[in-house]
């Protein structure tokens, strides 16, 4: 029996669906917004989709999109049904990856036809298999939080140079459009941003254009800088990121991608991609009850509880909730706890100097590095590098420290 997903926040409209196809054979399940619609389209495996466009969360056109990033559901006929009947509409909806498009309200016997059409055109194609040998790609960690202030961009600056540092090879993507600062901690001036990368329509940007916008840190670290100005990052769609993002894993070891505290296009791209989502949590009320918004979106998109890596920052020096209650509260528990030191790390972003870099021999640096070295891949874990660095020799030491 063909299974057909209904994703629309309009109860009546699943009642005229539910009629118009009804004694065709087909078994229909419901969602009632995106997100939701998103995870059940990967726990149920619809033979086709219908989705809405106007929704409370996030719109049809966005459903479509990331859809149409999943493997699973690269050949699944999409219909978009929608009150918006303009041509840029309909040009919208095909641009984002849909089969069809139907505008509200409907004759029941024409979506039966189109439907129909869909399903038989679907049964013609053979599926398509995707396969890739994840060791060959880059292993890419988001760093992500709800909550502004908890010190994201700090551990992602940190993190890359320490995977850098390891085994070479890796690029930090500053995701936050509107005021990213990783250029500033980095101490680098802004040549070429994101901005670069807007100019460019899609299928246009090659390995060869997208290397010519890299900036390099004098570490080695490879890095995309956020634009100068807000308005210069809103031209850039989830498509071109998720195509940039694609080319990088071809081309580097690792990307650390230091996410906004939103889930904008360009954060979804980024976690839809993300092998390791590092959710970071501060030790306040609002920062848990941003934790708790975060895990529940992640559940709703699908994100298997493996990638998910919580991290508590102690930004607050008094007064702060203990780590164990937290965890209590939120029935999970953190990979890793970062100490409060605000006075190393103001520092560290006044003067564009990261601490393992700065301040390599501090226990801050330390715990930074091995972090970095935890969530390295496991080859390499494993193998001692040809060439040892120092930042790796430190790590090796530490570890063999702790062995006795």
């Amino acid at each position: 029996m063909t299974r057909i997903l209904v994703i629309d926040d309009e109860p009546t409209y699943y009642q005229l669906i539910s009629k118009a196809l009804d004694g065709l054979d087909y078994q229909i399940v419901f969602a009632e917004d995106g997100i939701s619609g998103i995870a059940r389209a990967r726990t149920t495996k619809p033979d086709l989709i219908i989705t809405d466009v106007m929704m409370p969360d996030i719109t049809g056109y966005e459903v479509t999109h990331q859809l149409r990033r999943d493997a699973q559901f690269i050949s699944t006929p999409i219909l978009v049904l929608t009150a918006q009947a303009g041509l840029q509409d309909k040009l919208r909806a095909f641009e984002v990856g849909a089969d069809d498009y139907l505008s509200k309200p409907f004759e029941p016997a024409e979506l039966a036809a189109r439907v129909a059409a869909l399903v038989r055109r679907a049964e013609l194609i053979p599926p398509v298999t995707v396969t890739r040998d994840p060791s060959q790609l880059a292993r890419m960690i988001a760093v992500h939080s709800l909550r502004g202030g908890t010190g994201c961009s700090t551990l992602a600056v940190n993190l890359g140079l320490s995977l850098s540092n390891l085994w070479g090879r890796t690029i930090l993507l500053d995701f936050t459009m509107t005021a990213g600062q990783v250029a500033l901690m980095l101490n680098k001036n802004l040549r070429r941003t994101w901005a670069d990368v807007s100019r460019y329509k899609e299928g246009e940007l090659d390995a060869d254009s997208l290397n010519s916008i890299i900036s390099t840190h004098e570490s080695g670290l490879a890095f995309i800088a956020a634009p100068t100005f807000p308005d210069e990052g809103e031209a850039l769609r989830g498509e071109m990121l998720t195509s940039v993002i694609t080319m990088l894993k071809e081309q580097y070891q690792y990307i650390i991608a230091d996410l906004p505290h939103d889930f904008s296009e360009a954060a979804i791209s980024a976690l839809d991609l993300a092998d390791i989502i590092l959710l970071v949590s501060a030790p306040d009320m609002a920062s848990v009850r941003a934790t708790a918004a975060a895990l529940d979106a992640y559940k709703k998109l699908g994100y298997p509880a493996e990638r998910i890596k919580p991290l508590l920052n102690g930004i607050i020096p008094r007064s702060s909730l203990a780590k164990e209650k937290i965890e209590a509260a939120m029935g999970m528990e953190f990979v890793a706890t970062i100490p409060h030191v605000p006075d190393a790390i103001v520092e560290a972003i006044n003067m564009g100097r990261p601490l393992v870099l700065d301040k390599a021999k501090e226990p801050i640096s330390a715990l930074l590095e091995d972090f970095a070295f935890f969530l390295s891949k496991k080859e390499h874990k494993k193998a001692k590098p040809e060439n040892p660095s120092e930042t790796w020799t430190r790590v090796y030491k530490r570890y063999q420290e702790r062995k006795k």
